[in-house]
């Protein structure tokens, strides 16, 4: 265990320096919120941890709170973006007794769908598929409040007659306080190297690395639980050179006092979420990416977009949950997980 964390560091601190966001990457569908409930709660990485709620759909982002109450647990989740794109994954968690550690096997996909294949002169060449996929094992352990994991991924990108093969991990640490309901992790995201690329003359490309933090506080008294994701703090600018400048009405650029463009970098660094507990099977979210909103809004006219909202129904062994986004204006994202506790099948449930 100790050997894979140290490799998993090194592979981040190989890549952290020249790290960057946004269109300069590949396997960019790494970064798509795992669950429903992530997505409902701003899409942000999550540091919920509950022992009478553990969720899988939240661990295959963030592996160091895996313990044994997710034995035997399924999870399936698929989101429905625009253009019959689906993103999602399936995974299943198992505690083995002889190395004390639960696993966690999950199969992260995005399809999206078919295109008209064109030569060089515009003639059809027939239709193609492209199609992402990343094979995951994860691992998590304890000392007393404190927690760490890993994640090991082997990625297959196919796109038409081309594909490349990846390498990469995720290392998180995190700290629980039961008593005060409160909880942090942090989590190096998709550390690793391109070992094949589309095209053999090309050089390698950059895989979308990320550090996250994220803090979240469950109250006693009322069934509130804050959360707050703090995402891409390898990079400071989180703003495109190529973003529309605010224009007046003779066509002249606005220009941005500093105060506002540095307040407004620093929000597009967070995400913020709530989930209400409405009843003992019912839970009700809402969540807030300013950095969605600030790139995907149109204008002052943004909408919905980086709001997004939910709910889920845990049911003895089963649970589901339903998130819906608004990315932009004429795109959503509508979002299901469903999960299934087997090893209670037969069980009592509590």
């Amino acid at each position: 265990m100790k050997k894979i964390i140290a490799i998993s560091f090194s592979l981040f601190l190989s890549h952290f320096a020249s790290a960057q966001i946004g269109g300069k990457n590949i396997y960019d569908f790494l970064q798509f919120p795992t669950s429903a409930r992530m997505e409902a709660l701003g899409g942000g990485l999550q540091s919920i941890k509950y022992s009478k709620d553990a969720d899988i759909s939240l661990a295959i982002s963030n592996p160091c709170f895996l313990d044994s109450s997710f034995h035997k647990q399924l999870s399936v989740t698929n989101a429905f973006y625009t253009d019959k794109t689906n993103i999602g994954n399936i995974t299943f968690a198992y505690y083995h007794p002889k190395i004390k550690s639960t696993l966690a096997y999950t199969m992260q996909y995005a399809s999206y769908g078919k295109f008209d294949g064109r030569d060089i002169a515009g003639n059809s060449t027939g239709t193609f598929r492209a199609a992402d996929f990343n094979f995951q094992v994860g691992v998590g352990r304890s000392i007393r409040k404190f927690f760490y994991g890993v994640n090991l991924k082997f990625i297959v990108s196919h796109l038409e007659t081309y594909t490349s093969l990846g390498f990469a991990t995720d290392v998180a640490i995190g700290y629980h306080n039961p008593k005060s309901n409160w909880t942090f992790a942090a989590v190096v995201r998709n550390a690793g190297v391109e070992l094949k690329t589309y095209v053999k003359e090309d050089g390698r490309q950059r895989l979308p690395i990320a550090l996250d933090f994220s803090f979240s506080k469950r109250f006693k008294k009322i069934p509130v639980t804050l959360s707050v994701t703090a995402h891409d703090l390898q990079v400071w600018n989180l703003k495109f050179p190529e973003e529309e400048q605010p224009t007046n009405l003779f066509g002249t650029t606005k220009k941005k006092s500093k105060g506002s463009e540095v307040i407004d970098n620093i929000f597009r660094h967070f995400a913020f979420g709530a989930e209400v507990q409405a009843g003992k099977p019912v839970r009700l979210r809402i969540g807030y990416n300013h950095m969605r909103r600030q790139e995907l809004g149109v204008g002052k006219k943004k909408g919905f977009s980086g709001i997004s909202a939910g709910f889920g129904v845990n049911i003895k062994q089963f649970a589901f949950d339903y998130a819906y986004a608004q990315y932009h204006r004429t795109g959503s994202d509508h979002q299901l997980t469903f999960r299934i506790k087997l090893d209670e099948f037969g069980k009592k449930a509590k």
